[in-house]
């Protein structure tokens, strides 16, 4: 399975002049934890919840709080290679980038339910019958 088939419809960003608690209210609003920062259609980072609430600042803005990460993959990357690099790095959410454009963000949860899908040793009523 590869990573494009992971991507939810609806992609929410900030750009990096946006007040971080702009982007800290979108991430309530929506129930994520982060959010790709997108400036004039190119992927520049992400801005989380933690760094909105780390700065010193009375105003932010995402430039200031945001943060490259670790890991960012292509739409045709493999999924279950996606949690062995996912679990070693200790990530819980990696944007999906093609040509340098954000097109998706891919959680944990995802890629383990995907790999549970794939893998009838995962499923739960496979493991159901042989209790």
């Amino acid at each position: 399975m590869k990573t494009r088939e992971l991507l939810a419809p609806l992609l929410v960003t900030v750009g990096p002049r946006d007040f971080a608690r702009h982007a800290e209210g979108l991430m309530d609003d929506f129930g994520l934890a982060m959010l790709p920062v997108v400036d004039r259609g190119f992927f520049c980072g992400v801005v989380t919840k933690a760094g909105c609430r780390r700065s010193e600042d009375e105003a932010p803005k995402v430039e200031r709080v945001m943060s490259q990460p670790v890991l960012t993959v292509g739409p045709e990357f493999d999924v279950a290679t996606l949690f062995e690099a996912m679990t070693r790095y200790e990530v819980l959410c990696v944007p999906v980038l093609d040509d340098g454009q954000v097109i998706g963000m891919v959680n944990r949860l995802d890629v383990l339910r995907a790999i549970s899908h794939d893998d009838p040793h995962l499923r739960v009523g496979h493991a159901a019958e042989h209790c």
